[in-house]
């Protein structure tokens, strides 16, 4: 029982603490993490100390690997606040490491894509195919859920081999499916999509189911206490912009001022919860999400970008509230700035997009009816007084991808362009786990160095498929309450299960 449950603490608490624990710990030797390593850039090459092999080519790196996605954050805004000086964060990271594109799948839906980055797998293979799952009906639209998964995503494949995993707010991620860590969905927060469909949100929010309790003060509530200071410091609104932005008590598709503080609050519920988790500790593989320059992009871009519009863009309006889409990215840059010294010294930090954007051509117009068939809902929904309703910005093909720290190469240059396939083959690889055959996108190898390579060599299995069953969609029987309280306790909780 003490051996299972330390195997399922792996990666959540420090590597010398566990091997305390247990004489049998696979902890890296001579590993000790050095908070705010990462962020100063302090690690050393291929620094951690090989492990004993495990079973089908693993033998773990010791390195721990954060993939931070950014729904839609495009090159196109960021190059020229990076060439202002205006992204310390990010323009730190890519000074340490290296920078593409990264090219997504069309069609662009972020559901497919996401899943994509986490699968490695096409949506064909992966079955996570629209926004709407295949249980819908017209009359009950349901979202997405892990239950419509068909391939193990990097979460199941990592816990397959006992290594520690986070999950804070990943697209497709409820009901939240056992691991070795904690899984917080994508049903914690208030979001678009969820009140949109039939968005159950009743069980199974994290896992631990328990955690759920420890994080709900940390949900930000858009309706009953949105954080108006925030909203409103992105951009110079108008009393009456600001009154359309806090009356919003749901949102509508493509309505500028509704959309915008529902996904920013979905944002910062999962950006407090990943400060809080990340925080008390740091598992060896972490993917957090940030959606909010994805709704502001659709709906701002026209008053970012006039000049790309035929049409009369408001010249006021667009000085006043077009500076939200860069201001959208000064707040990822911040927040990511605060959570960097919290990563361990050994820490590979990737930042991907599913997607870019570019403008539509296309102004957004007034209605009193607004058709829900935009977002693949068969409805119409019919207001008291008309609003602006219209994407203004949609999807481009390419997205952003940053790799720095640990064996990341400073300054490295692709071979060919990067693609959403090859992402958690690479991160695999950087984990000393085997990259599945029936992937069809590479290791970005010529990004790591030779020396790591040699070290941990890229190995390969034929497919997750059968080692991952007994954790996908549904919690092993073997994970009891003794282990989920132990698990509570390693991340500082320890107001629970009689614990003081």
């Amino acid at each position: 029982m003490i051996d299972r449950t330390l195997r399922r603490l792996a990666g959540l608490v420090p590597w010398a603490l566990l091997a305390a624990c247990s004489p049998s710990s696979d902890a890296p030797a001579g590993s000790s993490p050095a908070a705010g390593a990462a962020a100063s850039g302090a690690t050393e090459p291929g620094a951690p100390t090989a492990t004993p092999p495990r079973p089908n080519g693993a033998a773990p790196s010791g390195l721990k690997v954060v993939v931070v996605g950014i729904d839609g954050a495009t090159w196109v805004v960021m190059d020229p606040l990076l060439a202002g000086g205006e992204l310390p964060a990010f323009a730190g990271l890519i000074e340490r490491g290296t920078r593409a594109p990264l090219e997504s799948q069309k069609p662009i839906l972020s559901p497919c894509v996401w899943t994509t980055i986490a699968t490695g797998r096409h949506r064909e293979d992966h079955g996570i195919v629209r926004f709407r799952s295949t249980h819908s009906t017209v009359e009950k639209p349901k979202l997405m859920a892990t239950t419509d998964r068909t391939a193990p995503a990097l979460w199941n494949m990592v816990t397959s081999y006992g290594v520690g995993v986070g999950v804070i707010g990943w697209w497709v991620t409820w009901p939240a499916e056992a691991v070795e860590g904690y899984v917080v969905s994508d049903r914690v927060a208030y979001s678009r999509w969820s009140s949109w469909t039939d968005g159950s949100k009743n069980t199974r929010l994290t896992h631990p189911e328990e955690l759920i309790e420890k994080l709900k003060d940390l949900v930000v509530d858009p309706v009953k206490a949105p954080p108006s200071e925030e909203l409103f410091a992105l951009a110079d609104f108008t009393d009456k912009e600001r009154e359309a932005i806090l009356a919003a008590d749901h949102p509508i598709p493509f309505h500028a001022p509704s959309v915008f503080k529902f996904g920013y609050c979905e944002q910062r519920t999962y950006e407090r919860i990943g400060t809080e988790l990340l925080s008390r500790s740091q598992p060896s593989l972490s993917l957090l999400f940030l959606v909010a320059v994805d709704p502001i992009s659709h709906t701002y871009w026209h008053l970012f970008r006039p000049s790309e519009f035929q049409g009369h863009v408001d010249p006021d309006e667009a000085r006043r509230v077009g500076k939200i889409v860069p201001a959208i990215y000064r707040h990822d840059d911040a927040y990511l700035a605060g959570l960097l010294p919290k990563f361990d010294a050994n820490t590979v930090v990737i930042v991907v997009s599913d997607h870019g954007f570019k403008a539509s051509g296309k102004l957004p117009g007034l209605t009193t009816e607004v058709d829900y068939n935009a977002v693949g809902i068969a409805r119409t929904e019919e207001l008291d007084d008309p609003v602006n309703v219209g994407q203004s910005g949609v999807h481009d093909l390419d997205g952003i991808f940053i790799a720095a720290g640990g064996p990341i190469l400073k300054g490295a240059a692709l071979k060919e362009k990067a693609t959403v396939l090859d992402v958690a083959p690479t991160v695999l690889a950087l984990l000393g786990l085997p990259v599945a055959k029936n992937m069809p996108g590479r290791v970005l190898s010529e990004l790591i160095d030779p020396a790591f390579l040699a070290r941990y060599p890229v190995t390969f299995i034929d497919a997750y498929e059968d080692r991952c069953k007994p954790t996908m969609f549904d919690a092993p029987a073997e994970f009891d309450d003794a282990g989920r309280t132990e698990l509570l306790n390693s991340l500082g909780y320890t107001d629970v299960g009689g614990g003081k």
